[in-house]
């Protein structure tokens, strides 16, 4: 039958989590630069080619399908991430928990906001082109946690 974890389970079933994020960080870095290169090279210029008329029913759906991909990805990088720089100390990790830090700012601060003005006011030229501008810095930052994962490989 099924029980409930005790208590002191928790620090048990916490290490092996982190040990499984760690053994797949690359694979998950990767996940991440595909992602974000789909969303740079293809779907956020395709912005621009939706019809006003259409963009006020396809964007929010995009929104809300893109985040089952992307959110997971996001928490179990930032997670390696973190017990890396934890567990290991040294200089790469802490780059890498920089650039993955970097990516989540512009992802919330940035990209997030331009989202919601657009659900909130449909199609709007300005706000893709900044999309589009800005979405290179996560590009950039995802790319430069690619790269330190795989050194780190």
């Amino acid at each position: 039958m099924f029980s409930y974890a005790r208590t002191t389970d928790i620090p048990i079933i916490m290490s092996l989590i982190l040990e499984f994020l760690h053994e797949h960080a690359l694979s998950i870095d990767f996940a991440m630069f595909i992602l974000i290169g789909l969303v740079q090279v293809i779907v956020y210029p395709v912005f621009r080619e939706i019809p006003t008329d259409r963009f006020a029913e396809w964007h929010p759906r995009y929104c809300n399908l893109i985040g089952w991909f992307v959110l997971p990805l996001m928490i179990a990088q930032l997670l390696d991430t973190t017990s890396s720089c934890f567990f290991l100390g040294d200089d790469l990790s802490s780059a890498k928990l920089i650039l993955v830090i970097i990516a989540w700012l512009v992802t919330f601060f940035i990209s997030a906001p331009c989202h919601r003005r657009l659900i909130r006011e449909g199609k709007n030229v300005q706000v893709v082109e900044r999309l589009i501008r800005t979405n290179l810095w996560r590009t950039v930052a995802w790319t430069g946690a690619l790269i330190i994962s795989y050194i780190q490989y």
